[in-house]
């Protein structure tokens, strides 16, 4: 992927996401990248996927907001070695309220569990933007994501 814009860029942006992965535990000590989101302005959405949502933990972003994360370990987190997403998101943001719902929605904050869970904010968001139900039960029928959007539709969290 070749990215447009850089940090020194300051691109105007309606949202930012970042998506959960490996990744993030080196960029929830990422001076560059917490800078970066502290000088967007905050009409701008801020949003995160499975461990995303720990950078903005990191930053103090999510204190006294509910968020929520994985709660499925892989087979490291399971082990004596790891922890669940879920509870290293709680011990990263102590004063954060803790959802287990797939998607959250704190006003500016908008965070999503799991890796498919961001699906189902991709499809939250498309509704707070006014999208109808119909639009979006299409978008689901042409992705092949009709039954999982009826299952998954109402799991969310709005503060």
């Amino acid at each position: 992927m070749l990215p447009n814009y850089s940090f020194n860029d300051h691109p105007a942006m309606d949202a930012f996401l970042i998506p959960g992965g490996f990744g993030t535990r080196q960029e929830m000590y990422n001076r560059r990248l917490h800078e970066f989101i502290y000088s967007l302005p905050e009409t701008t959405l801020l949003t995160s996927v499975c461990t995303g949502s720990w950078v903005y933990a990191r930053m103090g972003l999510l204190d006294g907001l509910p968020a929520t994360n994985r709660k499925e370990p892989d087979r490291l987190e399971s082990s004596n070695m790891g922890k669940v997403p879920i509870d290293r998101l709680a011990e990263i943001a102590p004063a954060c309220r803790i959802s287990r719902a797939r998607v959250v929605d704190a006003g500016r904050i908008v965070t999503a569990g799991g890796i498919s869970s961001g699906m189902e904010m991709a499809f939250y968001l498309l509704h707070r933007a006014g999208y109808d139900e119909n639009f979006l039960s299409d978008v689901a029928r042409t992705m092949e994501y009709s039954k999982a959007y009826a299952i998954y539709r109402d799991d969310i969290e709005e503060a």
